[in-house]
């Protein structure tokens, strides 16, 4: 349906204008079509979750020219919490058509226009998931994020929040979010155009300023630019040292030049990242063969450095574990050895696997005890996790059904949290002790532009790296590279001396389905009887207390 419109005075408008075909690239801001759009889905995450709603507004030169609205059945029920959220039920989708019918025609209603959404991210990640899923063509188009806008030119102390209500309260939408699609898409215009008009005294009047905007950059920034005077293209590991030659921040990058160019541009919106940049006195490059290799050298360089402001990653690897110690375990700080359980995220998380494993102090041990009814040892346990375990992690799954049955849900749901964050430790520690223990393998992946990634690890090192250009011989260029590779000592411990961050990045990039893998020196499996076999029961438990979380905190995302 279509609505007669308030008109709008936007940049760069003159009276009886006669406007161009759909507005991309550098059309006039009252020439290009927006198409402001909005979901509702079942969840947060795309790879789990389907969209229940699609309602996009269809607006140009401050006129709307039309709206879409569709329900769509997901296929599944649908969660009693997010029916309280949205107000969506069964009986609403029941039929309804489904997500393969309904996204063609979204597709085509906004064929050639610049999208808009609030988080549009949110938005975005669950169409092209569900595109590619169906085998369309993802039309790649320009987008306008309006949260982001809104942080860059209102103050948060105006509105208090950037949640979509917030700010349409803020802007006098005549139409407020209320979780249902169209709804909200409707109040999004409102503030994409309030947003618009603040723009007035910036110079913004195409639709390619608007989505490239960003406040004014410190001229202090521009000025370090020159610290990146000779960098050139290609990947590679950058790092920013500071007064004294002290290292500061270490990244990666597809292209170094072009991500180098982004810190003195103000695209960073981190302030912490802002502040390390105009402390910098220096960058260095590590030109790499490519971005696996990157990523090892970064791995390493983090271990060894430990540069501030990489905040999440100055010990990458060193979680948190529980170790014998006399009587009750205890739980420590470091990378752990051969007798511990581990590694967990934070403390908190391995003194909940304590309990759950061992009991509270004067408690029974919970669901682990032997055939006599004695608790088991330490080492016990920790031998069981580090061969196997998969019977002792299932004796804990039938526990939490067994509470479930007996309607403790609050207790279940407690120690299913708990056991998730225990299978998914114990199962990384295993695989990646496994892939430690293989003396070699070679692997490829298809370069951008043709030829070949490739690749020799060795006990969890990556031992070489290299590139075959298109046309060449993969095998012979591999096998020269597997010659020429560093020799490896394996360590003690389960990941045989390997450094727990260079060995994820390995694991994850050779279970990439683009990699072909081979020869392997050795045997690299897992184990039939190993934490993995519960890992899809963690990832549910995982994903239910993400939604959990998401309906207590109600419009989480606005």
């Amino acid at each position: 349906m279509t609505h007669a419109p308030r008109q709008l005075s936007l940049p760069g408008a003159a009276p009886g204008a006669d406007p161009d075909e759909a507005g991309l690239g550098d059309a006039a801001l009252h020439r290009t079509t927006f198409v402001v759009l909005d979901l509702e889905t079942t969840g947060l995450s795309p790879e789990r979750a389907a969209i229940l709603e699609i309602g996009a507004v269809r607006v140009r030169g401050g006129v709307v020219e039309a709206e879409f609205d569709e329900l769509i059945d997901p296929g599944r029920p649908i969660d009693p919490r997010i029916t309280r959220l949205t107000g969506i039920g069964d009986a609403d989708v029941a039929g309804r058509p489904q997500i393969g019918t309904v996204l063609p025609r979204f597709l085509d209603f906004a064929r050639g226009a610049t999208w808009v959404a609030h988080n549009a991210p949110f938005d975005l990640g669950f169409l092209r998931a569900n595109a590619a899923e169906l085998g369309l063509a993802w039309p790649a188009p320009p987008v306008v994020d309006t949260l982001r806008l809104a942080r860059d030119l209102i103050d948060r102390g105006e509105v208090g929040s950037y949640r979509l209500g917030a700010l349409a309260a803020h802007v006098g939408a005549a139409h407020r979010p209320s979780h249902r699609a169209l709804a909200d898409a409707r109040a999004t215009v409102a503030v994409l155009h309030h947003l618009i008009e603040r723009l007035a005294g910036h110079e913004v009047t195409t639709a390619e300023q608007l989505r490239r905007f960003r406040p004014e950059v410190d001229p202090r920034l521009r000025a370090k630019r020159a610290l990146i005077d000779g960098v050139g293209h290609g990947p590679g590991v950058y790092l920013f040292r500071g007064p004294g030659g002290d290292p500061l921040y270490i990244g990666t990058a597809a292209d170094l030049r072009r991500r180098l160019t982004q810190y003195f541009t103000g695209a960073d919106p981190r302030r912490r990242i802002t502040e390390m940049v105009l402390l910098a006195e220096s960058v260095e490059t590590v030109a790499c063969a490519h971005a696996l290799d990157a990523e090892v050298r970064e791995a390493r360089m983090l271990a060894a450095l430990r540069p501030p402001y990489n905040r999440q990653r100055t010990e990458p690897g060193r979680g948190w574990h529980l170790a014998a110690a006399g009587g009750r375990p205890a739980v420590r700080r470091g990378a752990g050895d051969a007798g511990s359980i581990g590694p967990f995220r934070t403390r908190s998380a391995a003194e909940a696997a304590r309990d759950l494993l061992f009991g509270h102090p004067g408690s029974p041990v919970a669901g682990l005890a032997g055939p006599a009814g004695e608790a088991p040892s330490f080492a016990e346990v920790a031998a069981d996790l580090a061969e196997g375990g998969g019977a002792r992690l299932g004796a804990l799954v039938a526990r939490i059904g067994a509470l479930a049955e007996a309607g403790r849900y609050r207790r279940a749901a407690h120690e299913r949290d708990i056991l998730a964050e225990l299978i998914e430790a114990v199962a990384r520690r295993q695989q990646l002790g496994a892939l430690a223990a293989v003396p070699q393998l070679q692997a490829a992946r298809p370069a951008e532009g043709g030829g070949w990634e490739l690749a020799v690890i060795r006990h969890g090192r990556l031992a070489a790296a290299g590139r075959c250009p298109r046309g060449g011989d993969a095998a012979r260029v591999s096998r020269l590279l597997a010659e020429s590779a560093d020799t490896v000592t394996p360590g003690e411990g389960p990941l045989h001396g390997a450094n727990p961050h260079e060995l994820t990045v390995l694991h994850d990039w050779l279970l990439r389905p683009e990699v072909r893998i081979g020869p392997v020196a050795g045997v690299w499996a897992g184990r039939v009887d190993g934490a993995g076999r519960w890992r899809a029961w963690a990832a549910r438990a995982a994903g239910a207390a993400r939604e959990a979380r998401e309906s207590d905190r109600g419009a989480g995302r606005r």
